[in-house]
């Protein structure tokens, strides 16, 4: 588990950390204001491109389905594999496909209230974590296949799925409650600097997120039965 240092959201008169500079040794990266992001259904050669400047991570998304991951995994594989065959250098920083735990659940909730049973409003909250679980799950299947297989042995790293908690609308300490849910290994967190000193402070790793997928699919099936499909949601 890594953290990303998330600064797209601060103040412009907030100081943005530098990565490296910080104490902290988990903090693995930065995600400064404005850093570039490749943005879902971006040609394989986008990637590519965004692979040779050295000075940021490669970032796709932000996703918000199972759909949308398989999408980006399907380019990313297709950016790496050509920079392979093309001897292009290998990226200087881990590249990620982005989740938004917060952008899910409230465009999910925003459905299940036009529901408006109480039934309904019980689900409020639930999607975010479990697409997470799910898209898990499907990385990984997908660091499994042949085809990763192949890269990996060549030199590539694995992708994190970065896990993103915060948002201009959501205090630190939502941010904490969907990081504590979030700890599986070989991802990553992106935490705003308050979210991160707020997590400092009062969060709790009692050890890495336990998958449970089939808890994730009941959820997923719950909110459908109601009409609200987290694909057709928010993509």
């Amino acid at each position: 588990m890594a953290v990303w240092l998330d600064c797209r959201h601060s103040a412009p008169s907030e100081p943005v950390p530098q990565a490296g500079k910080r104490p902290d040794e988990y903090v693995h990266g930065l995600l400064a204001p404005g850093a570039p992001a490749v943005r879902l259904g971006a040609d394989p050669v986008e990637i590519v491109a965004a692979m040779a400047d050295r000075r940021n991570a490669v970032t796709v998304g932000p996703v918000h389905s199972v759909t949308g991951y398989r999408r980006a995994m399907d380019t990313m594989l297709t950016a790496l594999e050509t920079a392979v065959a093309e001897g292009a250098a290998r990226p200087a920083h881990p590249m990620a496909i982005e989740y938004s735990l917060p952008g899910v659940d409230a465009a999910v909730n925003a459905r299940l209230d036009l529901v408006g049973s109480w039934e309904a409003k019980a689900m409020r909250g639930r999607a975010g974590l479990a697409g997470a679980h799910l898209m898990y799950a499907a990385l990984q299947r997908d660091l499994a296949t042949d085809r990763w297989a192949r890269l990996l042995a060549g030199g590539a790293r694995a992708p994190y799925l970065l896990w993103s908690t915060g948002g201009p609308s959501v205090p630190a300490d939502r941010s904490v409650d969907y990081a504590e849910k979030c700890l599986f290994p070989g991802t990553a967190l992106a935490l705003s600097p308050a979210a991160l000193r707020e997590f400092d402070e009062r969060g709790l790793v009692t050890g890495p997120t336990a998958l449970d997928a089939a808890e994730a699919r009941r959820v997923v099936a719950t909110i459908a039965w109601f009409g609200v499909r987290l694909d057709a949601t928010v993509g």
